[in-house]
């Protein structure tokens, strides 16, 4: 189990999820989404990047920033950019001075044209770009600033161009005031532009009149992928690998040298300065020497520097914030597959089924003191119900809109809508329903399974007493050993239907202990199938956690996964409630994680010593609702 940390700044799963669906509706491909630096689309994997810069908005905004990236992605460039036309114009960025901010006056510009389609097609999409418009603004005009402050006359130049194209344009420098005229015939054309190929026309032209003396962009605020899957690794030819020069250093025997016991430092003549060049390995020119390797060298202390370096040079995630590193999604895990019945997520658990023993001499005592503990609620509650059953029993079946016709048929001219029907009374029959109580097992349940045991007691002699047919069932997954090919999770059942109303069963309720991980979607999925077999009419699962979901490859889309199992099972009809297990005042988020998994069919008890007092009333008004 994971507890809920409210130091981590973490993404909302749900939040995450509402953007994927949104992606894979108007992209109408299976789209994964991903939180990056910069907002992207990247062909070749499917994938679609949010920016990290909505995470900072706190104004009650942040969502449509978020969408309105979701809007030029999934809508604008899956269906009306050509990447083909975009991997030419990338590929000559190489040979070309200012290429940074050719790359960018392009992404700006496609954006803007994206921008203007979506629009069209979908006008409800238009208060969304109203707000990254006034977001943006703040944040270019700030920026602005700064560039000029700093004399970074391409950064600045960048943002007036942005600030120019959403219609509040500002003064450029006399550094800048040449590429007015450039300026308003860019913007005054972009609104014309119908095509990808359009834009790259538009962005050379422009580019075309820049000076060779300014230095090129330095921050990077927007960017564009290609076709390619691979677009951040340069791959150099073997040519490239040669040294310039041809010159060759000639070396006399090791007995002639003179050598020093101090540190040499790196140097070449073409490098600029001399200096300490330690872990800098940007030495590309040379000299070739005639130095023969004798073999392999002894490994050494200082070489765990280096292996430093070379274990560290590896791709990085899509939510780091290197922009340019290489993104692996092939083996992203999407949630939910309708291919695996059980999730996604889940499909490399191992099922294993445990059966609880024979009660203990010991077991047997702690249930009878626990039952003894319970006993007041359970027989209040059990009474309340067996109440209101024989009020129905003997409550009058007369005065209703249909079924055998009265004698008092005065009524039928007196009053407005009579009731001249009545029935004949129904012999009492048994409630109709079954519940499922799965309980985690996570070792994060050690300091609250006690209290837990009770409120599980009072569950099981409640239905027990009502004749009403129940499962207890416990769950964990191994940590130890679960890996990348196999997940043993098991399924403890301490009660079963068939036997859940004979008496000495719950005595086994004493065996529950607080073993290690739990995946409750898993779990959840699996007590579904359960009730599937059962042919009772109402059919309720209540499942007593105490935190985030949490099990090996789980910890990312846990809450999702658990959220999505809740769904499919309550689109079969069957009822599923959250009980949350606090330690002491439940904090708002912890509140909001149980109702963003369960809905408002959630109950949060704040301390494991109220189950009993928050599960009675949470019983009988279930039980009450099928009377």
């Amino acid at each position: 189990m994971k507890f809920l940390n409210f130091a981590e700044n973490q993404t909302d799963p749900f939040l995450h999820l509402s953007l994927s669906d949104l992606a894979e509706t108007l992209s109408h491909i299976e789209s994964e989404v991903q939180f990056a630096f910069h907002s992207y689309y990247r062909p070749a994997e499917k994938l679609i990047t949010v920016s990290h810069y909505w995470n900072d908005i706190f104004d009650g905004t942040q969502f449509d920033g978020m969408k309105s990236d979701i809007y030029l992605r999934a809508l604008g460039n899956v269906h009306y950019t050509n990447f083909n036309e975009v991997d030419r114009y990338l590929s000559t960025l190489k040979n070309q001075s200012h290429s940074l901010f050719r790359k960018q006056l392009f992404a700006l510009l496609e954006d803007i044209r994206l921008e203007k389609i979506c629009k069209s097609i979908r006008p409800g999409m238009s208060a969304a770009f109203d707000t990254r418009r006034t977001l943006f603004q703040k944040r270019f005009r700030g920026r602005l600033d700064v560039h000029n402050r700093q004399n970074q006359l391409l950064d600045a130049l960048f943002c007036a161009i942005y600030l120019q194209a959403i219609g509040k344009p500002v003064a450029l420098g006399n550094d800048l005031a040449e590429y007015k005229p450039y300026l308003r015939h860019l913007i005054m054309e972009i609104s014309k532009a119908s095509s990808t190929k359009a834009v790259i026309t538009l962005t050379n032209a422009f580019c075309q009149e820049l000076n060779d003396d300014h230095f090129d962009m330095t921050t990077e605020y927007l960017t564009m992928y290609g076709t390619s899957a691979n677009p951040s690794v340069v791959v150099e030819d073997e040519e490239a690998r040669q040294l310039k020069s041809d010159d060759t250093m000639e070396t006399t025997d090791k007995e002639d040298k003179e050598t020093y016991d101090e540190e040499m430092n790196t140097w070449h003549e073409e490098q600029e300065q001399e200096g300490s060049n330690f872990l800098q390995f940007d030495l590309e020119e040379g000299a070739k020497s005639d130095l023969i390797g004798e073999g392999e060298r002894k490994e050494e202390s200082g070489d765990q520097a280096f292996v430093s370096v070379q274990g560290a040079s590896k791709q990085s995630e899509g939510s780091q914030f290197d922009e340019e590193a290489l993104l692996e999604s092939h083996d992203t895990k999407t949630v939910a597959s309708s291919q695996e019945p059980l999730g996604e997520a889940n499909r490399n658990v191992k099922e294993v089924t445990r059966l609880a023993e024979k009660p203990t001499s010991e077991e047997l005592s702690n249930y009878r003191t626990a039952k003894a503990e319970i006993q007041y609620a359970e027989k209040s509650l059990r009474s309340a119900i067996q109440k209101t059953i024989e009020q129905k029993q003997i409550a009058p079946r007369s005065d209703l809109h249909f079924g055998r016709l009265n004698r008092k048929l005065l009524r039928l001219l007196t009053d407005e809508n009579p009731r001249l029907f009545y029935k004949k009374n129904a012999p009492s029959t048994e409630l109709d329903v079954t519940f499922s109580l799965l309980v985690d097992c996570s070792a994060s349940m050690y300091d609250k399974m006690e209290e837990t045991r009770l409120g599980i007691t009072l569950f099981h002699e409640t239905l027990k007493g009502l004749n009403i047919k129940h499962s207890i069932t416990g769950f964990y997954e191994d940590a130890f050993d679960a890996d990348d090919e196999e997940q043993p999770n098991t399924l403890f059942q301490i009660v079963d239907y068939h036997r859940s109303t004979q008496p000495n069963e719950g005595a086994k309720i004493m065996q529950l202990e607080p073993e290690e991980d739990n995946r409750d979607g898993y779990a959840i999925r699996k007590a579904a199938e359960e009730l599937a077999e059962r042919n009772e009419k109402h059919k309720i699962l209540l499942v007593f956690t105490d935190g985030e979901p949490s099990a090996y490859d789980y910890s990312e889309n846990g809450i999702i996964d658990t959220h999505e199992a809740v769904i499919q099972t309550r689109k079969k009809g069957y009822e599923v409630i959250g009980v949350f297990l606090s330690n002491g005042e439940p904090q708002e988020k912890e509140k909001n994680t149980m109702r963003n998994i369960y809905g408002t069919q959630s109950l949060v008890i704040p301390s494991a010593n109220e189950i009993p007092a928050y599960l009675t009333p949470l019983l009988k008004r279930l039980l009450l609702r099928f009377v």
